[in-house]
């Protein structure tokens, strides 16, 4: 997610920080955070490469941080045998300081005890480092993401499960064989008013759970390109010009958003959206998955929330591996490229 304005003052401070930057808690990876005029930037994680990799992974990592125009980075290498994070932090270093980025610290994480690599002090880092600590004991660092509903899973694979089918998905898929989710084209004036109070149902934060019948029509509607495109609109004002969609997308968009006014500012609300959007993602098997995973994908991406973004992709690749707009989105990931602010 895009970090809130903090002061990070200690080390500790921002091992408090990284779990709710990335989503999930950070096991064998290393994490890099760029700085850039004292602020949180690109905050990136990697798994811990094989050896023959280190060069490989540290390039592709200084790249997006010389890319998001950063004077500074900081280092954390979680571990689960100790030293094994030190090959990849010590080149992340090196070539970071070649591309005029300094180095702020290095930190190393194990076994839930934490040091800096460049702290030669005892009674500051001593060798068997100090306990990470606990969200009560750097309250102040956290407080704001915790005030925006921020509550990191344990890890990765935890955040990739929740895109995945669930247990209603087998009714939809059911619903999409019979053909019962609305196949009327938007020509139709009483299916677009259905399919626009559909749409508005999804996407009211505080609505009822979504109903199969719902999924279904949604899904269903997504196959259209030019609909997957305004729906992302509507999410997302500003990123894609509405007269460029056909008429019938732009009537379906007005008609949504004169039956559901969405807030697109705080991120109380961005969270409240993302979980109505992944839930839309539990109501699609595979074969039905990759439009709606692409559109939270371009949402989580567009506010900063790259885990998010990645896993999305990942499953609707799985399911899809030519779906364009995933295909695209994975390369924007892979590069590092970020939203242009608005």
């Amino acid at each position: 997610m895009t970090a809130p304005p903090i002061t990070l003052r200690s080390p500790a401070e921002l091992l408090a920080v990284i779990p709710h930057l990335l989503g999930f808690e950070p096991r064998r990876c290393i994490v890099v955070v760029a700085i850039r005029d004292r602020r949180i930037g690109l905050t990136q994680r990697m798994d811990l490469p094989a050896h023959e990799r280190v060069g490989e992974v540290s390039d592709a990592l200084v790249g997006h941080v010389l890319r998001d125009a950063a004077d500074a980075a900081l280092l954390v290498g979680y571990e689960e045998s100790a030293g094994e994070s030190l090959p990849l932090v010590d080149a992340l270093s090196e070539r970071l300081k070649q591309g005029g980025v300094s180095v702020r610290d290095r930190i190393v994480v194990h076994n839930s005890r934490w040091r800096s690599l460049d702290c030669g002090r005892p009674s500051c880092c001593p060798p068997e480092g100090k306990p990470v600590p606990g969200p009560a004991q750097v309250a102040s660092a956290v407080a704001e993401f915790i005030g925006v509903g921020s509550a990191p899973l344990p890890d990765r694979q935890t955040l990739a499960d929740q895109l995945e089918a669930g247990p209603a998905a087998r009714d939809v898929d059911e619903l999409l064989r019979r053909g019962r989710a609305s196949r009327s084209t938007l020509t139709d004036s009483e299916a677009q008013h259905r399919l626009a109070e559909v749409w508005a149902r999804i996407l009211t934060t505080d609505a009822a759970p979504i109903s199969a019948d719902d999924a279904a029509a949604a899904l269903q509607s997504l196959t259209d390109i030019s609909i997957r495109d305004g729906i992302a609109s509507l999410l997302i004002p500003n990123n894609l010009d509405l007269e460029t969609l056909p008429d019938d997308t732009r009537a379906l968009v007005r008609r949504i958003t004169s039956a559901r006014a969405v807030d697109h500012d705080g991120d109380s609300t961005t969270g409240a959206m993302k979980a109505r959007l992944i839930d839309l993602c539990q109501h699609a098997a595979d074969r039905h998955a990759a439009p709606i995973l692409t559109v939270l994908a371009t949402y989580s991406w567009w506010h900063g929330d790259g885990a998010l973004a990645r896993v999305a992709i990942d499953r609707a690749l799985r399911c899809e591996p030519s779906y364009r707009l995933a295909r695209l989105l994975s390369l924007m990931l892979d590069e590092g490229i970020r939203p242009e602010p608005s």
